[in-house]
């Protein structure tokens, strides 16, 4: 077991995410994501998971963000770093998690990958797995 601590809406807690290096792209910089490891306020069980800042400056838990559509996705992301600072200046006390059930489970149980063709979901995915290896399990084929 992970020992983990409660996220926060302090931006030295914050991991800033720029999108055109994960996708190895050479041109301009961003768009941006916040994410923050740990686990959230009300999670009696203290589960280590990923979250992303939304605009609303609330956390959406990594998977559930994953398993949005891509157009739906820009809830959580900036274009410019003054834009993350912006929101961080207005951050409240107190922490909010969008969803706070157990996503990291039920997507581990059945497995979990980006559609084909989404090519941010997959190097966000990809990202994931380079921050928690061996948590994450492949999506697993039907066997005849």
């Amino acid at each position: 077991m992970i020992a983990t601590r409660t996220i926060t809406n302090s931006y030295q807690d914050f991991q800033l995410l720029e999108m055109s290096k994960l996708l190895h792209r050479t041109e301009g910089r961003g768009p941006f994501m916040v994410v923050q490891e740990g686990c959230a306020p009300d999670d009696s069980s203290s589960r280590h998971c990923s979250f992303v800042l939304t605009h609303r400056g609330t956390w959406l838990h990594y998977f559930l963000y994953l398993a949005l559509p891509e157009a739906v996705r820009r809830v959580a992301m900036f274009d410019t770093v003054a834009d993350v600072f912006v929101r961080a200046e207005a951050m409240p006390a107190r922490v909010k998690v969008e969803d706070a059930m157990s996503l990291q489970e039920l997507l581990r149980d059945e497995g979990f990958e980006p559609t084909p063709g989404d090519e941010q979901g997959r190097v966000l995915f990809e990202d994931l797995q380079r921050r928690h290896p061996g948590e994450l399990l492949p999506k697993q084929e039907l066997k005849p």
